[in-house]
């Protein structure tokens, strides 16, 4: 395991981006060779291998260095590179703080593939989408799934910490997993509604809204959990029994969306037009629960100014109305959870089901209709 083999594989044809927009490579091919396998380059000789802990409980991470992540060996480099200008943090921040966090984040990204944007000069240069593996050493789990007909594209599988430093190191800041698991590609076991603000919207009114869809949600016995999406707005999750499709899930979080923006249209729509948005409302965006969307992971890092981490959060600080997405960075994210601990555990362990629930909103769906007809 010392020496690093890579996977070789072809270029895909076509996937779509965290969003669901598609992107085409240059190289088209009609079918998926497969993966084949060649050496990585032969490491530095004079290039040390450290011990994980001792490396990251050092002082400053500077230069290459390979660390030793149980039977695997990752090679790290360039770690002064700066990653944020404004801040001074570079990847060798990134590197450790992912180190520091890996046991709160691998539960939410093992057995999914991941959606990698990369960042190899920082939050300020060229940054890109990728899917598809050309290649990965060999401690990188990977899947062929197929995303189109005819066509696959090879996913990185976020299972282990040498993975989720691999990653770090060849610049991928955020972390996006798929809804659901390699095992059972076709069902979710979460469902997200994505608090999406327009132009000077205060984090309070985002707490308000994220507070209403709680509350109907309370309404259909479901429980649910939210973060901050460490940017501009808040994610509420729906933990699921991973036995509905893709396509239910989709009808629910449409039709809940539809019914809390109708309770809330000051401040609320599901309109995803800009143009078509009123000013001061809250875009409830329910269009990422398809299959191939994703959402930002819990304790995930984000490119933007202070290093912000998506935040797990009580719904007693929501309902007060007093965080921000800026108030957790990678700099004090740890001491949080040292204090309160993985608020969002239950999203992996508790197994809600949607029969019953949508029969219930599709109810209450036509009385909200029928009272508006007759007013």
């Amino acid at each position: 395991m010392g020496q690093e083999t890579y996977h070789r594989k072809r270029d895909f044809t076509r996937t779509p981006d965290p969003k669901g927009e598609e992107r085409k490579n240059d190289k088209q091919h009609a079918s998926h060779p497969g993966v084949r396998k060649r050496s990585a380059k032969p490491a530095k000789k004079d290039l040390p291998v450290m011990g994980a802990r001792k490396l990251f409980e050092s002082g400053e991470l500077s230069g290459d260095v390979r660390v030793k992540v149980g039977r695997d060996v990752v090679s790290l480099s360039h770690l002064d590179k700066v990653y944020w200008p404004d801040d001074g943090y570079t990847k060798g921040d990134l590197v450790r703080y992912y180190y520091e966090v890996s046991k709160y984040i691998l539960p939410y990204l093992k057995h999914r593939p991941l959606i990698m944007k990369r960042y190899p000069d920082g939050i300020k240069g060229i940054s890109f989408h990728q899917h598809n593996v050309e290649e990965a050493p060999d401690y990188v789990r990977t899947a062929s799934l197929d995303v189109d007909e005819g066509h696959a594209v090879d996913y990185i599988v976020g299972d282990n910490l040498a993975t989720l430093l691999y990653m770090a190191n060849i610049g991928s800041i955020e972390r996006h997993p798929w809804h659901s698991r390699i095992e059972n590609l076709d069902h979710p076991d979460w469902l997200v509604f994505d608090l999406d603000p327009g132009e000077g919207i205060t984090y309070g009114t985002i707490c308000e809204l994220a507070v209403s869809v709680r509350d109907a949600l309370a309404e259909l016995d479901l429980e649910c959990y939210p973060k901050t999406s460490g940017s501009r707005g808040m994610h509420v999750y729906v933990p699921l029994n991973p036995v509905h499709d893709y396509e239910l899930v989709a009808e629910f979080a449409l039709r809940l969306a539809t019914l809390v923006a109708s309770r809330n249209p000051q401040i609320a729509t599901v309109e995803r037009a800009l143009k078509k948005r009123q000013r001061g409302q809250i875009y409830l965006d329910h269009m990422q629960n398809a299959r191939g969307k994703s959402v930002v992971a819990p304790y995930s890092v984000r490119p933007r100014a202070g290093a912000t981490v998506s935040a797990p959060l009580e719904w007693k600080e929501v309902k007060a109305a007093k965080v921000t997405p800026q108030d957790f960075t990678i700099k004090n994210l740890l001491r949080r959870l040292a204090r309160k601990g993985d608020l969002f555990k239950p999203v992996l362990n508790k197994k809600q089901r949607l029969e019953r629930a949508l029969d219930q909103l599709k109810s209450m769906s036509e009385e909200t209709t029928n009272g508006s007809a007759k007013a």
